[in-house]
Parts: structure tokens; C-alpha cells; sequence
């Protein structure tokens, strides 16, 4: 084992025990992060009982010589958890729990890592981090995805809660960019995020701004894909969680109940990495997550446009046609799903750029609402049915056959 800090490059190797190499280059006075600065892979060994793992990345940089930047100490700041719902990949796992170690701001963090798979490799991946005091826990028998984010929920201690998908990452910078945003009155905050196979080079921003994401906007989207959302924890759980009916869409919905709560924040940096790889869940089943998608727009019209109905039905089609759209250029048009979807596009104006309609669904919002209650259901969406014939019925895709 050697460990070598030469100028502003950090190379620590350990490749006779851990079979590992970490690369880590940081430029003085310059906060950005790309693969070409931080590279890590992991040939997944068994650990030896006696083993004592080296320095963690950060630690190092705080002695680095070359006026390299150290952690930035923040008091008086809310406990945070971030819990890794984990399902048998762990050279992505261990990745993301690379990326927390890095954060440039300390905490009074949590990390656990719930394990629903089952593979030694991932106890292992998770014991190489035990300096940061990162904890394991298997579920006692598989739970299935949304409700093991559940769980990552209620096992979480701190006041706010992340759950971190095993193949997304943090950039260095992101709770020193989201800890001004944490205060009373808002219940969940996000940063922008990167896509891609791989992480892609980004900046942070001095002390971002945030901008509200009241619940109206999601007819068009959800704030986010999924990673680097912190949540107000007590008001997760009084909500009920993730409703696992909603499967794969199961976040979206979860978001739009968090913004009918209270206020949703998004901080005006890109602070988190969203991974889209071949083989995801939402790849397989992307056919039942664009009928969920239309049926959740429609609910959301009905509830933010109670007195402008056919406004709220036109954007909801207006959405639904533009996200067909994209699928159809990844998977081609042959899906009954993808062909009634594509038809919404015949309403009036439907060939609008979509900036302009999402300019006008901010200028219908009107000026930020104050919480509105999240109904009955347990805090849950209520159900949407679908008892008429229209433009707006998309039948599930077992019932289109199998050219759906």
C-alpha cells in the first residue's frame, strides 16, 4: 500500500489488498468534478478479517500540499441520511458511496445501504467504507424496488432523507450547495441533475439560488429524475411513503404529493448524476410507465385546474403526445401504446414548441400556492378511473395485445 501527493494531484493505490485504484485530481481554487478527475473501479476481492482500510479521499486532500481545498465545516446544520436502496450491483454501489465520501461539506450524515439482494460483494462494498461510518443492512427477504425505498424511509434517523439509487452519484459539491435551502416551511429540496452512461464533467456554482416547483408544473414533468432529492423525513412518512401501485412512476407521484404538502425547492446547480443504462427497470417496462404517466397528468389537471378543465385535459395531452414522441425515436413506432399516445398530437395547437406551452403552464399556475391538503387515500394520489371512451383512454398493455 503506498500513498503519494505530488502538486495537485492525489493518487492513492492499494492494489495488493483491495485490488483497487482511486484517482482523484483537484485543481486549487477550482470546484469541478469529471470522470478524468475522479476515476474508480473496483475488482471485487474478498476482505481479509484483520483488514484496515486507508485514508479516505478527503482526508487526504486536507493535508495535500498545494493550497488544494479541505472539507468546509458547517454547524448547526439539520441530520441528514442518505439510504441506498441496493439490488445486486456492486460496482455501481460502490461508485455512489464514493461520490458521499467526497462531499467537500461535513454533516451530521447518515448513510445506510439497504440491501436487497443478497450478494456478499455488496456487504463487502459497504465494509470498505466503515472509516465513514456507513452502515449495511439486509432485509430480512426481498421487498421488491419501491418497497425497499420505504424502507430506506423508515429506517432513516436524520431530519431530512435521500434516497440514492445505486447506479446514480453526487458531485463533491452538492450538500454544501443544498444546506442554505434546508429551513422551515419546505419539505423537499433537489439540485439539477447530469444524464448520461457516464458521469459527465460539471461546475459548481457559488452559492446558488433556488427557484420553487410548485405542484401545477408536474403536468409537465417531475422536478427531477430521481437522485439528489433530500426530504423532509416526518412528512414522507406522513404521507405513507412510496405507493407501490404506481410501480416504476412510483417517484413522480411521490413528488407531486410532497409538492401538494408544502413547498419544493430546486437548487439552481447540478449537484447529482442520473445514470441511463441499457437494461433499466423503466427500460423493460416503459410501455405501462407512458399509459401511468398520461393517467397521473390527467389527475393533476383535474386537481390544479379545477375551474379551467379543458386547459388542464389540453397540456396533459400536450405532454403525454411529446413524451411518445421521444419514445418513439428510442423504440420505434410500433407499439399500440406509442401509436394512440402519438394521436393526442392531433388537438388544437398541438404542434406548439413545447418551451412555449411550459412558459404558458407557469403563467396559468399564477403566483406560488400555499400547501394545499394532500386528501384522503392515506395522503396518497387517489386512484384515477377511466369509466367513458376518448382521447384521453390509453388501455394497459396487456389489453392492447402483443402489439402493445
Amino acid at each position: 500500500m503506498r500513498a503519494s501527493g505530488i502538486g495537485p494531484t492525489l493518487n492513492w493505490e492499494s492494489d495488493n489488498i483491495l485490488k483497487k485504484r482511486v484517482t482523484f485530481t483537484a485543481t486549487p481554487r477550482l470546484c469541478d468534478y469529471s470522470p478524468e478527475r475522479m476515476r474508480t473501479t473496483a475488482l471485487l476481492a474478498p476482505l481479509p478479517s484483520d483488514f484496515t482500510p486507508p485514508p479516505g479521499v478527503l482526508s487526504d486532500l486536507s493535508r495535500a500540499p498545494g493550497g488544494l481545498p479541505a472539507q468546509v465545516t458547517l454547524p448547526d446544520r439539520p441530520s441528514i441520511t442518505i439510504a441506498i436502496p441496493a439490488y445486486n450491483r456492486p460496482l455501481m454501489l460502490a461508485e455512489a458511496l464514493a461520490s458521499i465520501a467526497a462531499q467537500t461539506a461535513t454533516a451530521n450524515l447518515e448513510v445506510i445501504v439497504c440491501d436487497d439482494g443478497g450478494l456478499p460483494e455488496t456487504r463487502a462494498v459497504v465494509r470498505r467504507f466503515w472509516r465513514h461510518g456507513f452502515t449495511y443492512i439486509a432485509n430480512p427477504q426481498p421487498l421488491g424496488a419501491v418497497a425497499n425505498w420505504n424502507r430506506c424511509l423508515q429506517l432513516a434517523k436524520g431530519d431530512w432523507v435521500m434516497v440514492l439509487h445505486e447506479d446514480d452519484m453526487l458531485y463533491p459539491w452538492y450538500l454544501e450547495s443544498v444546506f442554505a435551502h434546508l429551513r422551515d416551511g419546505i419539505v423537499a429540496v433537489c439540485t439539477r441533475t447530469s444524464k448520461g452512461v457516464a458521469l459527465p464533467p460539471a461546475r459548481a456554482t457559488a452559492h446558488p439560488r433556488s427557484t420553487a416547483y410548485p405542484a401545477p408544473y408536474f403536468l409537465k414533468s417531475s422536478m427531477t429524475p430521481f437522485p439528489g432529492v433530500l426530504i423532509r423525513r416526518q412528512v414522507a412518512l406522513r404521507l405513507g411513503g412510496f405507493d407501490e401501485a404506481w410501480g416504476p412512476l412510483a417517484d413522480y407521484e411521490f413528488w407531486y404529493r410532497l409538492a401538494c404538502a408544502g413547498r419544493v425547492e430546486v437548487v439552481r446547480t447540478v449537484g447529482a448524476f442520473y445514470r441511463v443504462a441499457p437494461g433499466q427497470w423503466t427500460e423493460r417496462i416503459w410501455k405501462q410507465m407512458l399509459r401511468q404517466t398520461h393517467l397521473l397528468r390527467l389527475r393533476i389537471a383535474r386537481e390544479q385546474f379545477p375551474r379551467s378543465p379543458r386547459l388542464g385535459r389540453w397540456m396533459a395531452r400536450f405532454f403525454t403526445c411529446r413524451n411518445a414522441r421521444c419514445y418513439c425515436a428510442r423504440f420505434g413506432v410500433g407499439s399500440a401504446i406509442l401509436r394512440r399516445c402519438s394521436r393526442l398530437g392531433r388537438i388544437p395547437l398541438g404542434r406548439l414548441p413545447a418551451g412555449w406551452v411550459w412558459r404558458a403552464l407557469k403563467f396559468a399556475s399564477g403566483p406560488i400556492p400555499a400547501p394545499s391538503s394532500p386528501g384522503s387515500y392515506g395522503g396518497r394520489t387517489a386512484p384515477i378511473w377511466q369509466v367513458s371512451r376518448g382521447p384521453d383512454r390509453i388501455p394497459a398493455a396487456a389489453a392492447l395485445g402483443r402489439s402493445a
